[in-house]
């Protein structure tokens, strides 16, 4: 987890007034942390000017300079329009700068589920702790910062076995159904499962460091849970059902997460096949 970082003097009552509507609005404390962090960053680059006088040409400049992937883009874009529009409605500015800037185009889904061969490997190398870790990603699901917070408190019993209430992104909750034994687990823990060194729980860079670190280089903890997404997927062949277990509202971003199973593509190439 980032530590606050100062925003430049020009821009720190702004951007703190901008941050107290996002916490009014009911956002929660990790997106606003990550939405301040990323205005707190652009004002630095905007530096001298301040957020009264920066120009369309300088935001324009400023993107095109940045070698940022394609999500990461939008991300900074969603949020200075947020400010700007913040500063406009709040009539601190006349005009809106950040309007026509232009629209980052949509990426193309480039799932990447981590293989069953890495991971067996994983699991040999791991402490019993780390296992769990990997396991909440590969079978669950779990982003790194849902894994972290996973409290014995939110083990709750179904008709079949238990499930997890998990808290994700924007303090939305869902319902994970889990394996038996990892549930007898989390309910034994008596408290959070991975438990910080001051109180609360581990940061979600603990989980992540932990993971990649026992998984090959360009793997990491997200690729399980986009493996836990293209299995699910190829069991239910239902985008809405694997949706609702990531906890996405659309299921335009868990198709960045499934990759097409190698059987149906052979089955689609055979059923077209001419017949000799």
């Amino acid at each position: 987890m980032r530590n606050k970082i100062s925003a430049p003097v020009p821009w720190r009552k702004s951007i703190e007034g901008w941050t107290d509507t996002l916490r009014a609005a009911g956002l929660s404390a990790q997106t606003i942390k990550s939405r301040r962090y990323k205005m707190v960053h652009l004002a630095a680059l905007f530096m001298p000017s301040g957020p009264e006088d920066v120009t369309t040409e300088q935001i324009v400049h400023v993107f095109a300079e940045q070698q940022w992937k394609p999500e990461t883009r939008k991300a900074y874009r969603n949020t200075i329009s947020s400010f700007f529009r913040w500063l406009h409605k709040s009539c601190r500015r006349s005009d809106d700068p950040s309007l026509d800037v232009p629209r980052v185009k949509k990426p193309h889904a480039h799932p990447r589920p981590c293989p069953d061969k890495y991971i067996t490997v994983a699991m040999e190398k791991a402490t019993a702790a780390e296992k769990l870790m990997i396991r909440f990603g590969a079978e669950c699901g779990l982003r790194r910062g849902e894994i972290a917070r996973v409290h014995s408190d939110d083990v709750v019993a179904d008709s079949i076995g238990h499930s997890l209430i998990v808290r994700g992104k924007g303090d939305k909750q869902r319902i994970v159904p889990l394996p038996d034994d990892l549930a007898a687990i989390v309910m034994d823990a008596n408290g959070y499962l991975f438990p910080g060194r001051f109180g609360g729980h581990v940061e979600e860079s603990y989980i992540g460091d932990h993971v990649s670190h026992l998984l090959p280089a360009g793997w990491a903890a997200h690729t399980l849970r986009h493996r836990f997404a293209t299995t699910a997927y190829s069991t239910t062949h239902d985008l809405f059902v694997v949706a609702e277990l990531l906890g996405h509202e659309s299921v335009e971003t868990t198709e960045h997460y499934v990759a097409m199973p190698d059987g149906r593509l052979r089955e689609a190439t055979a059923a077209v096949r001419i017949a000799g």
